[in-house]
């Protein structure tokens, strides 16, 4: 490696909140840290006059001890405060046969399971109990300072005395969610289709316990941000500046320089810039992290050993902006929709509808659909046909959708 332009402890990859958090309290405990875009786009996109999102967001978990313990050293919990809406219902559901809210409240949410399962009442109470039982025990283990995974014998002392372990191996051994409903029930959509959607994760790798904090994190502490997720990135970006971190949005690393078995530094794609560094945090997908690495031979190892990760889905986004008397009277904001409980929960089968006003006489329907990459990458013509069947499922859920719809458009 020449010598180096500057030099940083760390240098992150990636536009969205798990790397701008790094930056962020990396560089408020003193570190000299480097938050490099490598080609994440903003969250929202211009058409016209008007700026649309580019997929539906709400800050989910955000009275969980993690984000209170992250947002209190950072000082922006006041500020967030000031800037998000607390939402009650946290969600809706619309299901075959079925049509109800998901209140924070638990006995008024557990007369809205009554009224539409009671009779698999058992079941889903026993659901209940494990989703506030891991929740629990997760926040408990989380309020202590651990090493995610850990590798030293010390490391491991503290994890095993957490009770973190315990939790994990418990979960792994447990009977599976639901296994005494049919496949075909409806409540295993009221269970799987929020923590589908909730974040960036492939939902075929969600574990048990990504699954339930998931699903907790919704319907305990969603919020509604102001501007949306811009309101978070903007607020994190001001923080890692005030306490000297440096922010390239715009530029993207081409090769992660190693020596001696380590990393030393990185070499941006845009301008051919080398700059040192002892630590390289990847918030980025894992294809566009190895593309950047010359020595893949510890994680071919890895693969061989554990299989590599493999994308089972894409997520897509439609915008829908139409008369706001268009909108079906007691729609909340995000709705999780399903059309059958026999068929997969992709496509135009199940969506996520985030609605949002946009002045006094439009809405805004920002659509989110899981498209399974098989059928985008293999089927000829998939994609060209996917905004008119999304649009066709929308309208059983929004019956006067077609008659009040101003604009249609994709980011993709």
């Amino acid at each position: 490696m020449d010598s180096p332009s500057s030099y940083y402890d760390a240098v992150v990859l990636g536009g969205g909140l798990a790397p701008r958090f790094c930056t962020a309290l990396l560089a408020k405990r003193g570190f000299r840290v480097l938050l490099v875009g490598h080609g994440s786009l903003p969250e929202t996109y211009s058409l016209g006059v008007l700026r649309l999102p580019r997929r539906p967001h709400t800050f989910i978990g955000a009275r969980s001890p993690i984000a209170k313990r992250l947002l209190s050293e950072l000082g922006l919990r006041q500020r967030l405060k000031r800037l998000a809406t607390p939402l009650d219902p946290a969600f809706q559901l619309a299901l075959p046969g079925h049509r109800l809210d998901m209140p924070r409240d638990g006995g008024r949410r557990q007369k809205e399971i009554e009224r539409e399962f009671s009779k698999v009442k058992r079941s889903v109470d026993e659901f209940y109990r494990e989703v506030d039982r891991v929740s629990q025990e997760f926040d408990q283990i989380v309020e202590r300072d651990l090493v995610w995974p850990p590798e030293t014998f010390l490391e491991r002392r503290e994890f095993s005395r957490a009770g973190a372990q315990q939790l994990l191996d418990r979960l792994e051994k447990s009977p599976q969610l639901l296994g005494e409903l049919p496949e075909e029930h409806p409540f295993r959509l009221a269970a799987g289709l929020p923590a589908s959607f909730a974040g960036r994760v492939d939902p075929d790798q969600l574990n048990a316990l990504g699954f339930l904090r998931l699903y907790a994190n919704w319907y305990d502490g969603a919020v509604a941000l102001r501007e949306g997720a811009e309101t978070l990135h903007q607020l994190l970006q001001e923080r890692t500046i005030a306490n000297s971190g440096v922010v390239r949005m715009e530029d993207r690393v081409g090769t992660i320089i190693e020596k001696r078995g380590g990393v030393c530094g990185v070499r941006l794609q845009t301008t051919g810039e080398e700059i040192g560094c002892r630590h390289v945090v990847a918030g980025i997908e894992l294809s566009s992290l190895l593309e950047a690495i010359s020595e893949r031979a510890k994680f071919e190892e890895l693969f061989e050993e554990i299989g590599e990760p493999g994308l089972s889905h894409y997520r897509y986004t439609l915008n829908l902006v139409l008369m706001r008397k268009g909108i079906p009277a007691g729609m909340g904001r995000d709705v999780f929709y399903a059309r059958s409980a026999e068929l997969p929960y992709t496509g135009e089968n199940a969506l996520h509808v985030q609605s949002s006003r946009i002045d006094e006489a439009r809405q805004l329907l920002c659509v989110q659909a899981l498209l399974p990459r098989r059928e985008v990458e293999d089927e000829d013509g998939y994609l060209d046909t996917v905004r008119e069947r999304l649009l066709a499922s929308l309208v059983e859920l929004v019956p006067f959708l077609e008659e009040h719809l101003l604009v249609v458009d994709s980011p993709h």
